[in-house]
């Protein structure tokens, strides 16, 4: 799952595709070990707690539904290029 940012995105793109971007780069940030964090947990006896959590909250955000009206252009877009 994890990805290296090789390019930028480019283009008109709409509030709907960026925030489901950004649910993804939430979602692989959970994904990702902290050795540290993991470290933390184990020194601290809860680190099977941790990861209860963090399965929680990666349930939480899958069911998420995206707020952002689909195909609406992001409101930036109505910003006047002389801006």
């Amino acid at each position: 799952m994890p990805s290296k940012d090789q390019r930028s995105i480019e283009g008109d793109e709409t509030s709907y595709e960026k925030w489901d971007r950004a649910r993804s780069l939430f979602m692989e940030s959970l994904y990702k070990p902290d050795h540290e964090l993991r470290a933390c947990a184990h020194n601290q006896k809860c680190y099977y707690e941790l990861l209860e959590i963090r399965d929680n909250m990666v349930e939480y955000v899958k069911d998420m539904k995206n707020p952002k009206p689909k195909g609406d252009p992001s409101p930036y877009h109505q910003i006047p290029t002389r801006y």
